[in-house]
């Protein structure tokens, strides 16, 4: 009985813990109703090869994001399919390689200036991971489908002699 007792209480701890637990199916766009204020019409957006979905808003003049980028500044809001806001920023500066794959596919070619909505299926944003606010409440559960409204405000090409300015393939 005494060994039975510390597994019990693991069991039901681990029964709570929605990292582990439960876990939905990935979502898929495709298939998932959108709330009228994110805007979202799969029908008329773009597929890329691993499944990111996005729709140029407004087309960029300047530097396209290719193989040379390695930072991007830009404006954004991200949603939930509900139309919830989990964050939104202005003149910020991200290292593309720190993107979730779904964000580094979706700014794929986009040019500065430009304005494009992204969709992001789970497998190629958070996944099984729920990202949590500093207070530890949950501001994206698990297998959230992600909705960007992105503004390319510049895209950091850094060129060396030894490459060539192929696009980069996410």
């Amino acid at each position: 009985m005494r060994k039975l007792l510390p597994l019990l209480a693991l069991t039901s701890v681990l029964s709570c813990n929605d990292e582990v637990t439960g876990l939905e199916p990935p979502s898929d766009p495709t298939t998932e109703v959108f709330h009228p204020s994110v805007g979202v019409d799969i029908a008329t957006m773009t597929k890329t090869e691993s499944g990111a979905w996005f729709k140029d808003v407004t087309a960029g003049t300047g530097l396209p994001d290719t193989a040379t980028t390695d930072s991007i500044k830009i404006n954004y809001v991200g949603r939930l399919k509900d139309g919830t806001q989990f964050e939104a920023s202005n003149n910020v500066t991200f290292e593309v390689s720190r993107l979730v794959t779904g964000m580094k596919q979706g700014v794929y070619g986009m040019k500065e200036g430009g304005k494009r909505k992204i969709v992001i299926p789970s497998a190629l944003g958070y996944g099984a991971q729920a990202i949590r606010d500093t207070n530890g409440a949950i501001k994206i559960p698990r297998q959230s489908t992600l909705i960007f409204d992105v503004d390319l405000v510049k895209a950091f090409n850094h060129v060396d002699s030894t490459t060539t300015a192929t696009l980069r393939k996410p």
